[in-house]
């Protein structure tokens, strides 16, 4: 073979090699780093959904990433009780609805507690205490190993138009102050922080029969978490929850 005959040769197996290497990082581009998503779950007024029984429990609406602060649809899904008109528990698990090339999946998960302190203005209207702990984690390789933790808390205040009678058909508007506390953890290089959500939401509750439903809209101050991508500001953030009850007892 003569030595114009082997350049050539050489020349053609470096363009395809580059051209190799070029069409790959086309086709499969590099990971890349996807913020925690971090649900606000609904209130649903100072009562529970049902005076005493079982709850199925179906939600969607906005939540918050983690550390980068923005907004993410999320749905999520669990099961509740309550006890004698005054105290709901419920725990529940989520996703985000919207994906990112390279994602994999979220463990977002949310226990919630809710107590109805008591009625004023002759039964017309109640004041609650609803506490939950969210928290949302993602490992992908030596890319990410993160964790989300929030404690949320509200004093939901109802107001039913109609009474205080829980029977088949009854409705309330509520209102509550609510602030969620959260701490952000990137395990890979040991750093932590933390920051305040303050929020105030709006919303209405009713049920017929066997069904609930509760829609709320949170005004939410982001907190600025130090080294991330959004500072802090106003957004809105909506909330749909939907429950099938099982009534047991009175």
């Amino acid at each position: 073979m003569s030595t114009s005959s082997t350049r050539g040769l050489f020349g053609r197996t470096v363009l395809v090699a580059l051209l190799a290497a070029t069409s790959s990082c086309v086709l499969v581009p590099p990971p890349v780093r996807i913020p925690l998503a971090v649900p606000l779950s609904s209130v649903g007024g100072s009562r529970p959904a049902t005076p005493q029984g079982l709850e199925l429990i179906v939600e969607f609406g906005d939540g918050v990433w983690g550390q980068q602060q923005e907004r993410v649809e999320i749905v999520g899904g669990g099961w509740g009780f309550a006890l004698r008109d005054r105290i709901e528990f419920s725990f529940s698990s989520y996703v985000p609805t919207r994906t990112v090339q390279n994602q994999i999946g979220d463990a977002t998960t949310g226990v919630r507690g809710k107590i109805r302190l008591g009625d004023f203005n002759g039964g017309r209207a109640s004041v609650g205490l609803h506490i939950s702990r969210m928290t949302s984690e993602r490992q992908q390789g030596g890319l990410q190993n993160e964790r989300m933790t929030a404690w949320d808390i509200a004093l939901p205040l109802t107001f039913y138009p109609w009474g205080q009678q829980f029977v088949d058909h009854r409705w309330g508007v509520y209102a509550a102050p609510r602030l969620v506390f959260q701490t952000f953890e990137d395990r890979l290089v040991s750093e932590t922080m933390k920051g305040t959500l303050a929020a105030g939401l709006l919303g209405v509750a009713a049920r017929w029969r066997y069904f609930a439903l509760t829609g709320e809209l949170n005004f939410a101050r982001t907190p600025d978490m130090g080294s991330t991508a959004f500072e802090s500001g106003w957004i809105l953030l909506p909330m749909l929850s939907a429950r099938g009850l099982i009534p047991i007892g009175d």
